[in-house]
């Protein structure tokens, strides 16, 4: 019988090295979470941790199922196997019964390797446009432990919670950028094309006009003149910066502003830090080693400086120290998930613990875009009023000015 080893972590936070005889690792991996121990990584066999690849985390691929398809079928997939229905046959009435082709392709492939004696996790490693290190790792876990249909449900529970997160933003900030867009395009029309027939008509009354009015017209003149110019330049600035962005200095640039902003910047970092840990505690309650659950993990945070903290982290753990005073040590983690790490250590629960402390931050998270929404439309409404009722009195102090005229 072969042996592994491994390195553990029991409920005291204590890190052991052992080495013991198993079929397999799965069966290995069975035991060691019957005895309360969470897996920090294989020291040999199979299970070895590979190195890391730096390949980015997306839901999306180019090519193959998206965010919606891919919840769909893990959805459905979870349901079937739930229900004692064998992954071949799962498979395969999904590949019947799937509104979306690419479902269906998906689910003929991975059930075409499964008949070649492949595992479902490997058929979908084989496929990581479509399934990612995430869900790749999470299905190989239930693979390992027997609990495929509970890891499936797991994961588009997770999925969907993701989804929900990010459609929310987009929904709540679409009304917001509708209101500033017709406001600028309200003002674009006033100074460019209603402020210049007024022009005509003081210029042939030959009338003296108020400060505030010839600086009106100033602007219309200058817009009138060079509209494609600034169009053009805004244009280099746009393109110029999304380039700039994609440099590593210019995304670390903006990677720093997005954390500095007032108010945003503390939203930002809460959103980053509520994924990583949401993502890490799934992984580690589904049987993944902390150590590659913090690798994968640190893929979903798009911020380059939260990431080097989440890369010190990953470091100092290898070297024995426990997770929660790595957290602690660093800025970006709020002290009330330290807190609850801690005590997820000390009770072998570190897993829920973090799910626990993302779920009670995305709530705080989605409080606090309310009221930043709350404070959009009021904002917007009073600043677009400012700015064109200042055009509007310009013209009428012009307009009433007539009558001092003589004719």
């Amino acid at each position: 019988m072969p042996q592994f080893s491994y390195e553990v972590m029991n409920s005291r936070g204590e890190r052991l090295l052992d080495v013991a005889e198993a079929p397999d690792r799965e069966e290995l991996l069975l035991r060691l979470q019957r005895q309360g121990l969470t897996l920090i990584r294989w020291l040999d066999g199979p299970g070895k941790v590979r190195k890391k690849t730096g390949k980015s985390f997306q839901w999306r691929s180019k090519t193959g199922m998206g965010k919606a398809q891919l919840l769909d079928f893990t959805r459905e997939l979870a349901h079937l196997t739930r229900e004692d229905v064998p992954v071949d046959r799962a498979l395969a009435i999904l590949a019947e019964v799937a509104g979306d082709k690419s479902t269906r392709e998906t689910a003929k492939y991975l059930r075409s390797s499964l008949q070649e004696g492949k595992t479902l996790s490997a058929s979908m490693a084989d496929r990581s446009q479509e399934f990612n290190d995430l869900y790749i790792n999470m299905v190989r876990a239930g693979e390992a432990g027997g609990i495929l249909p509970q890891i499936l449900t797991k994961l588009g529970e997770f999925l969907e919670q993701s989804e929900e997160v990010r459609r929310y933003i987009v929904s709540s900030s679409i009304y917001p950028a509708i209101l500033l867009s017709v406001g600028f395009l309200s003002i674009l029309v006033i100074v460019g094309f209603v402020v210049p027939r007024f022009a005509a008509i003081f210029a042939d009354l030959g009338q003296q006009l108020p400060l505030s009015t010839r600086m009106l017209m100033a602007a219309s003149r200058f817009l009138q003149r060079w509209w494609l110019l600034l169009a053009a330049l805004l244009a280099a600035l746009f393109f110029g910066g999304r380039r700039f962005a994609r440099t590593p200095g210019g995304k670390n640039f903006f990677d720093r502003l997005s954390l500095r902003l007032p108010g945003l910047g503390s939203l930002s970092l809460d959103i980053q830090v509520s994924r990583f840990a949401r993502t890490l505690g799934t992984l580690i309650i589904s049987g993944v080693p902390l150590l590659k659950a913090i690798e994968i993990s640190s893929k979903v945070v798009a911020n380059s400086l939260i990431r080097v903290d989440i890369e010190r982290i990953y470091q100092q753990v290898k070297t024995g120290k426990r997770i929660s005073q790595l957290m602690r040590d660093g800025e970006i983690f709020p002290i009330k998930m330290v807190q609850m790490v801690t005590l997820g250590e000390e009770t072998g629960q570190i897993g829920r613990m973090l799910e626990t402390a993302a779920n009670e931050l995305d709530r705080s998270i989605e409080i606090r875009i309310k009221r930043y929404l709350a404070l959009v439309e009021p904002i917007a409404i009073l600043l677009m009023g400012l700015i064109i009722g200042a055009v509007v009195i310009s013209m009428l102090s012009a307009i009433l000015g007539i009558n001092d005229i003589t004719f």
